[in-house]
């Protein structure tokens, strides 16, 4: 996942670390041959890389930056994502904007009084049954709408906090087992079970939540 970059540190050697715009730091350095950064080692050069954007692999692997609860900001911005995702998804597949408008509040109803019955499917497959069955048309489920669904899917994921979202993307993103997931998290098989029982109990708290907003 691509993240701009918001500053520099150093580390403990004096190796530079790139600060991102999640809150994750990633070492930028410059080691000739193997990797040629000569930018980062002056300020003028820093400076023109900050807003840069950076691939971000501890994103990728949802390692938390913290656990604390998302700001009331950032779940804002989640759930306009997830609102522009899923309104996007039926534009793409109603016959009009009348149809669409209606389609989008149906599905929002229809997820909200459903939430409650997500337990282990990946999220956008859940939604994609949810959403299809209001559509004026029903489609075939096909990866590529599964695929336009993962973007409303991983806005709301984003509103875990750290810990149960790691273990949401370790499991459904990433496809470790609840075995794997405990060896990755150096955990008790029971314990990354609980935890990732939990996270699945959130996220469908973040969709009633998300769609009493939306509403």
């Amino acid at each position: 996942m691509e993240q701009k970059i918001i500053g520099f540190d150093q580390d403990e050697l004096g190796d530079w670390r790139a600060i991102l715009a999640c809150g994750h730091r990633q070492h930028v350095r410059h080691d000739p041959p193997f990797v040629n950064r000569p930018w980062v080692l002056t300020e003028d050069g820093r400076r023109r890389f900050l807003g840069a954007p950076l691939e971000c692999v501890k994103c990728d692997d949802g390692e938390p930056v913290g656990d604390g609860v998302v700001s009331a900001a950032a779940l804002e911005a989640a759930y306009a994502r997830f609102a522009a995702e899923l309104d996007g998804y039926i534009r793409r597949r109603a016959p009009d904007e009348a149809a669409a408008a209606n389609a989008l509040r149906r599905a929002l109803v229809a997820i909200d009084a459903a939430a409650d019955t997500y337990e282990s499917a990946r999220l956008e497959e859940w939604l994609a049954t949810r959403i299809d069955a209001t559509l004026p048309e029903s489609p075939a489920q096909s990866a590529d709408g599964l695929t336009e669904l993962a973007a409303a899917a991983r806005a709301l994921v984003d509103c875990l906090p750290g810990l149960h979202r790691q273990a949401i993307i370790l499991t459904d993103y990433r496809g470790l087992s609840e075995r794997e997931l405990a060896a990755r998290l150096d955990l008790p098989l029971d314990a990354a079970a609980a935890r990732l029982s939990a996270a699945r109990r959130m996220l469908a708290e973040a969709l009633h939540d998300c769609c009493d907003t939306l509403l």
